[in-house]
């Protein structure tokens, strides 16, 4: 579960950015803030890959 909580939180805000209408109206805006969103959530899994939490 710890796992997956950053992307679901990541997706969440997203959500909540976009139906709240601080997304730009235009579809390049849109376009541009969702290319962000998944380059984050990449680099997340990448880091996750090179280092991998301690388990206890």
């Amino acid at each position: 579960m710890l796992y997956w909580l950053p992307r679901i939180c990541v997706l969440a805000f997203a959500g909540l950015l976009i139906g709240f209408g601080f997304v730009p109206d235009t579809a390049t805006g849109v376009a541009h803030t969702l290319l962000v969103i998944v380059l984050g959530l990449g680099l997340l899994s990448l880091t996750l890959h090179v280092f991998p939490p301690e388990r206890h």
